[in-house]
């Protein structure tokens, strides 16, 4: 098997990983999920309690969907990634970026990368055209 291959593989398992964990955060009934301004990962404005555990998960969920996207992103740019697969990625990318906190973290990561990263900024806010979308209206 080729490097190449294997970091596809990697890559795709990554992203499963982070999209079940999003999603499991976005069925919890916790308002404790709500890190950023009284918004869920489902978009449900619930109240600002904060409980430290959950604020901590659903900041790693949002870091591991975040390094799914930039492997997917400096993979294409170094030519080890087709672009269909590319393309693929992207697209599960842009749905994941209409939910909620998703975008809020995406948001708040963006003032910290902006100078350092400016070509994946550019890339990520490429894919944060629409409107998000509460989690249980995703298709």
């Amino acid at each position: 098997m080729l490097p190449s291959e294997l970091a596809s593989i990697a890559s795709a398992v990554s992203e499963l990983t982070a999209t079940v964990s999003l999603i499991y955060v976005g069925n919890s009934d916790s308002a404790e999920h709500a890190p950023y301004k009284g918004v869920d990962p489902a978009g449900n404005h619930r109240s600002n309690h904060k409980h430290p555990v959950g604020a901590d998960q659903f900041h790693n969920q949002c870091g591991i969907a975040m390094i799914a996207m930039e492997d997917y992103f400096s993979q294409h740019e170094l030519g080890l990634l087709s672009t269909e697969h590319f393309s693929r990625g992207s697209e599960t990318s842009r749905n994941r970026l209409k939910e909620p906190g998703l975008r809020a973290y995406w948001i708040k990561q963006r003032e910290i990368l902006a100078g350092a990263a400016p070509t994946y900024c550019a890339y990520i806010d490429s894919l944060c055209t629409e409107e998000t979308t509460p989690f249980s209206k995703l298709t």
